[in-house]
């Protein structure tokens, strides 16, 4: 008598800026990192986007992520152990809050805060 159809296909859809925000400000916690990378200035970018989220890019593949981010590390900070826990972090918050693998984070040092 029920012919009611439980449908249990569902989908998630999360937008490139909510990525990168996530991104971005689990790089920007770590400590010694002062901030993301700024891009330069892409009209398209500035008409779209909501928010520029500096020299980041993104690739999903199916439901896995890889990502390069560009960081500004303080003048203390040790490059190769902030960029370490950086990769961590993105890895860490990328895979709790939207449970996407993460096969790939490459993180560049461009620049030292005086």
């Amino acid at each position: 008598m029920d012919n009611v159809k439980k449908n249990t296909d569902s989908s998630l859809y999360v937008s490139e800026d909510a990525i990168s925000k996530i991104i971005s400000n689990a790089a920007a916690g770590v400590d010694g990192v002062v901030g993301i990378a700024s891009s330069p200035k892409n009209p398209l970018r500035l008409l779209f986007a909501k928010e520029n989220y500096g020299k980041m890019r993104i690739k999903l593949d199916g439901d896995v992520l890889n990502v390069a981010v560009s960081v500004i590390l303080d003048s203390d900070a040790s490059a190769v152990e902030t960029a370490e826990k950086v990769q961590e972090a993105i890895k860490d918050q990328v895979q709790n809050v939207l449970g996407l693998t993460v096969a790939r984070v490459n993180v560049n040092v461009l620049d030292i805060a005086q």
